[in-house]
Parts: structure tokens; C-alpha cells; sequence
């Protein structure tokens, strides 16, 4: 089969909310999204209705990027905002559902991918996708490929920095007493001492961020003026150019899962 050519069913499956997407000619031809419920049971009752919607007589597999750390077997190990959903077989239901195989890897990783390819549209460079929703994570994508280990899927960084986010349970007295301009000063600092750190340890030569965070106020409050802060530094001390900017497609995640179906096409083939 000519990859350009395969549908496929693409989900971002977030704390927040999913996304599913069927894809043609590497193309959204349907968008579907939800509030993801707090209980599985509920989110395969919304799934079925949903998906009802979707012609799926040609469509070849699944494709899922999905928040949290999933094993091999593509069950739920740890998750800061979905505990109800740990240990439950939730891909293997969406599989039975639809009849379809279904492929997952991290929704960063895939919005890594998915920027990449459909964003930068060149492979060459190493991108560092930073995602900030309902978490705050990254994914470096290089040589074509999601680099990640089997161990740390993702760089976890939702105790390293979350602007804006100082809440009672991590914060100091000190921090808790701050004003708005003190909590948004500090955020701008934690968050280019973020971007400085992850530039030196990766070594990307773009870093891209997204996330349903990244709302054109806090772009211009907290993440431009930080990423501003950064590249002085960066500029004076890295020996390569590097890029910092927003994000440029609008669910990374999901065009990430048709391009893991996509290169996953010869597994798929030899299991049809």
C-alpha cells in the first residue's frame, strides 16, 4: 500500500480532553473531540457514540498518543491526572470496538513526530517538542526518529517548571505570599532556566512548544518574554544556532499517530 494513500484513526488521548481523527491522504477528513471522563468505563461509552461517526470500512489500524506512562503491553502504569485509568485495558477495548490494530506511544512523543514532520517539514534537525497542558513534558525527535528508552519515554518535567503553576502542595510560604507580578517574574525565570538547561543537555536546534496552555496570553506574559530571556544566553554561549518558537501545527499529537500507522505498515501487513 502507498503510505500517502492509507486512512487511519488517529487519537490524542488527553487528561483533559480527546481527540480522534480520521485521516485520508494524510489529511484530516473528520475531527472529533471530548471531555475525557474521569472513570475508563465512561470513556468507552463515549468513545463508541462517538466514533459512529466515522466511516472505518478502509481505515487500517490506530494510531494513539496518549498521556501518562503505558508499557509494551499498552496498559497504564503511572499517571498524575488519570488514576481511575491504571491497569485498565483501555486500547485493547478501542481495538475490539473498531477491530482494528491499535499502535500507542506517548502523546509527546508523537507531537514531537508530528511537528516535525508537519510543521518543520524537514527531518534533518533535531526538534524538542515541550508540551504544556494538563502536564508539562517534552520529546526530542532527531535523526528521523522519537529518540526514547523503554524506561523514560518522556522528559517528565512537571516538577521542574509549570508557569504560572505554584500551588500549596509544592510551594514554599515564601512562594505562596507572592504577588501576581512576583508569581509571573518567577515563572519567566524558572522557565528560561528550563529552556537554557534542556538546550545544553539535548542539543536541539529547534524547540517548538504547544500544549492547550498555550493560550496567546500567557504566550505573550509568561513564554515569550522567557524564551527572549534564554536566548540571550543561548546566543553568547551555544556554538550553533537554535531556534525557539510556537508551536506550528495545530494537533502535533494527532498527525503524529497517522505517521505512526504510516511507518508502521509492513508489522501491520504481516498481521492482517
Amino acid at each position: 500500500m502507498n503510505p500517502e494513500n492509507l486512512e487511519s484513526i488517529a487519537i490524542d488521548f488527553g487528561a483533559s480532553n480527546t481527540r480522534l481523527a480520521h485521516f485520508k491522504q494524510n489529511r484530516i477528513s473528520k475531527l472529533i473531540e471530548f471531555a475525557t471522563p474521569e472513570e475508563p468505563n465512561e470513556f468507552i461509552a463515549e468513545f463508541k457514540q462517538k466514533v459512529m461517526a466515522i466511516d472505518l470500512s478502509n481505515v487500517l489500524a490506530v494510531g494513539v498518543g496518549a498521556c501518562g506512562y503505558w508499557d509494551r503491553n499498552c496498559i497504564l502504569r503511572q499517571s498524575l491526572n488519570l488514576a481511575n485509568y491504571v491497569n485498565y485495558p483501555l486500547w485493547t477495548e478501542v481495538s475490539e470496538i473498531l477491530q482494528l490494530p491499535t499502535l500507542l506511544k506517548s502523546d509527546v512523543e508523537l507531537a514531537a513526530m508530528g511537528e516535525a514532520i508537519h510543521g518543520e517539514g524537514d527531518e534533518s534537525e533535531s526538534l524538542l517538542y515541550i508540551n504544556m497542558g494538563t502536564g508539562f513534558s517534552g520529546a526530542l525527535y532527531k535523526d528521523g526518529e522519537i529518540f526514547t528508552t523503554s524506561y523514560s519515554p518522556t522528559l517528565r518535567l512537571d516538577f521542574l517548571v509549570q508557569p504560572e503553576s505554584i500551588s500549596a502542595e509544592n510551594s514554599s510560604e515564601e512562594e505562596l505570599e507572592m504577588d501576581p507580578e512576583e508569581k509571573r517574574e518567577k515563572s519567566i525565570t524558572l522557565l528560561s532556566t528550563t529552556l537554557i538547561n534542556l538546550s545544553f543537555i539535548l542539543s536541539p536546534q529547534i524547540i517548538s512548544i504547544g500544549g492547550g496552555k498555550v493560550t496567546d496570553e500567557r504566550w505573550t506574559n509568561i513564554i515569550k518574554p522567557a524564551i527572549d530571556k534564554a536566548m540571550v544566553y543561548l546566543k553568547e554561549n551555544l556554538t550553533y544556532e537554535i531556534q525557539i518558537k510556537k508551536s506550528q501545527v495545530k494537533y502535533p499529537t494527532i498527525y503524529g499517530a497517522h505517521e505512526l500507522v504510516k511507518r508502521n505498515l509492513n508489522k501491520l501487513a504481516l498481521h492482517s
